[in-house]
């Protein structure tokens, strides 16, 4: 992990928990994580779902919007949730070697959020319809404790 991460985490990573929690439901192949605001008990997360490709090693990213740029100082604290995720699901995964994350965007996500990942190297793979892009980066292996990101409890009426 490059310094200017371990920096940046440093500093954040306490801002993030301080006020946020993470967990998980293990929806088949798929992972969706939950953001929720500690004070309140309170989802604040529209949607954070990623899947595991074990053949092709792949992460695909099938949604992230964490919500956190909708409260007030949260600056950065997006990019530390997707951090905590990834890392989360690597470990969930037991991913050991070097694999592949995926995702579609927007050139304008991108610009402002993704490229400025200093954890990651995404690059633009593929130009789609408009302003949709596909993009990758490497992830080589998990590097920090997870364990506080534990998975939640499904309501009685959805288990069948």
């Amino acid at each position: 992990m490059p310094a200017l991460a371990t920096a940046f985490l440093s500093a954040h990573l306490p801002d993030f928990f301080d006020r946020f929690g993470l967990d998980f439901t293990i929806d088949g192949p798929q992972l969706e994580y939950f953001v929720y605001e500690k004070k309140t008990g309170l989802d604040i997360s529209c949607s954070l779902t990623f899947s595991f490709d074990e053949t092709a090693g792949q992460i695909q990213v099938m949604t992230f919007y964490p919500g956190l740029h909708l409260l007030p100082v949260t600056h950065y604290l997006s990019a530390v949730c997707f951090f905590m995720i990834i890392q989360h699901f690597a470990n969930f995964h037991h991913i050991q070697r070097e694999c592949r994350i995926l995702l579609s965007t927007r050139q304008g996500v991108f610009d402002t959020f993704y490229a400025q990942l200093k954890d990651f190297d995404f690059h633009i793979l593929l130009h789609g319809v408009d302003d949709q892009i596909d993009i990758g980066s490497r992830f080589l292996h998990p590097v920090l404790d997870t364990s506080m990101i534990i998975e939640r409890a499904l309501p009685a009426e959805s288990i069948h």
